[in-house]
């Protein structure tokens, strides 16, 4: 009875809205006996079955999103030092025109 009253606890972790599971659980707690036993492993095994895979499912797809996030953040942060070379290239030839007085430089 050791492994089952673990299960139960473990079951109790979660707020299960799952009628089959909440009376099977029930029927557990009263002893009605092996046939009890073997309803709430049933029905827990679907219940948690199911909820493992939709949050597979779930995980899957912000894995999906996350990847694409990070690869747009490489791809601006190189667009940006393009920018960045762009810019400072294009300061230093401003610089030299104002140093050598060829006319007005604007930053």
């Amino acid at each position: 009875m050791r492994d089952l009253d673990g299960l139960l606890a473990l079951v109790d972790e979660f707020h299960i809205t799952d009628r089959g599971v909440r009376s099977a659980r029930e029927r557990v707690r009263r002893g009605d006996g092996p046939a009890a036993v073997e309803a709430l492993v049933r029905a827990a095994a679907k219940y948690f079955g199911d909820m493992a895979s939709e949050a597979d499912r779930h995980l899957a797809d912000l894995d999906r999103k996350l990847d694409d996030l990070y690869q747009r953040q490489y791809n601006l942060q190189a667009e940006r030092s393009v920018a960045e070379r762009r810019r400072d290239g294009a300061r230093r030839v401003l610089d030299a025109l104002h140093e050598t007085g060829a006319g007005e430089a604007r930053r």
